[in-house]
């Protein structure tokens, strides 16, 4: 599936929403982490927001770490992070959502609640350059050890 995708750490632009991987060939298959929400992954609450690009469908740039998540990521599915010292920490997707931009991301911004992790990336008709039609959110919640 995905592997060892790298993770950066990122504030938020002007308008409080977090930031995205650079536009680079390595920035398409990187996430970006909501730095500013203070939310890390194994903390007790709230959401970790991570966030990938999405490339047009028509193979002309080239894909994307969205594109693929698109294609293979499915609820049920395990999500695994790795922190810096080796430490990891496993997650199960438990639903995927599809929301139009500017909608309401019902528990994506979430600060309270059960711990979980969120991917959101671009999806749907791509209108033009960063401009898509909807977007799709992954909820994963951790994986409790029996």
């Amino acid at each position: 599936m995905i592997t060892n995708a790298r993770v950066l750490a990122l504030g938020r632009d002007r308008y409080g929403t977090p930031r995205t991987p650079p536009l680079t060939a390595r920035g398409r298959w990187q996430f970006a982490w909501d730095r500013a929400s203070g939310i890390r992954p194994g903390e007790r609450y709230g959401v970790v927001r991570l966030n990938a690009h999405t490339y047009p469908w028509s193979g002309a740039y080239g894909t994307a770490l969205g594109n693929r998540l698109l294609r293979r990521l499915h609820t049920g599915d395990r999500i695994v992070v790795a922190g810096p010292q080796g430490q990891r920490l496993c997650y199960r997707v438990v639903k995927r959502v599809r929301v139009r931009p500017g909608g309401w991301l019902h528990g994506y911004y979430s600060n309270s609640g059960p711990s979980r992790l969120a991917i959101l990336v671009c999806s749907g008709r791509r209108r033009g350059p960063g401009d898509w039609s909807h977007r799709t959110i992954w909820f994963a919640k951790p994986v409790v050890r029996s």
